[in-house]
């Protein structure tokens, strides 16, 4: 039964970093494989790891994978990369609006911005309002009491401003 509900748990778990991985700019196909390669390194040090941080470990190892295949492929996006071909097609058959470009546009500014922070904040803050993740989920995920998560999180908004006003995208 311990092993169903751990077996459950890290499928729950999974998906979220499956997720994360495409939020961040992973293709499908690259995200399913530093998911594989991040599950059979937990099976091989499955030993070595405390089985309430397995999670926040897992996290870091398909993270740090997925920023060594980004410094191979300079050319991958680093955040915010639409990948379903329904929308994809969807946008393609509709006019653009004005609206639509006007969303597009601030996404880029909101890309540029996020790019400018140091990785641990960029972290937080797509976990939050990219993945709508609890502080609880943010804090499993990363093995930080939520307490710290608020703080960082608070950190990490301010520092966003403080980017987001110096590239005078609110003029």
């Amino acid at each position: 039964m311990k092993d169903e509900a751990l077996e459950s748990l890290l499928s729950n778990e999974i998906k979220i970093i499956f997720k994360y991985l495409i939020k961040i700019g992973a293709g499908k196909e690259d995200a399913e494989d530093i998911i594989q390669e991040t599950l059979y390194q937990a099976m091989v040090n499955i030993d070595a790891i405390h089985e309430e941080k397995i999670i926040s470990w897992m996290f870091k190892v398909a993270i740090n994978k997925y920023y060594n295949l980004y410094n191979k492929n300079k050319n991958l996006n680093k955040y915010v990369c639409i990948t379903d071909d329904k929308i994809l097609r969807k946008i393609s058959e509709e006019t653009l609006t004005e609206d639509h470009i006007l969303n597009e546009e601030y996404q880029t500014y909101v890309n540029k911005a996020l790019n400018l922070l140091k990785p641990s904040y960029r972290n937080l803050l797509v976990l939050k309002y990219f993945m709508d993740l609890s502080y609880k989920d943010i804090s499993k995920l990363l093995d930080f009491s939520e307490d710290k998560v608020k703080t960082y999180m608070y950190r990490s908004r301010n520092k966003f401003r403080e980017v987001w006003e110096e590239l005078n995208y609110d003029r």
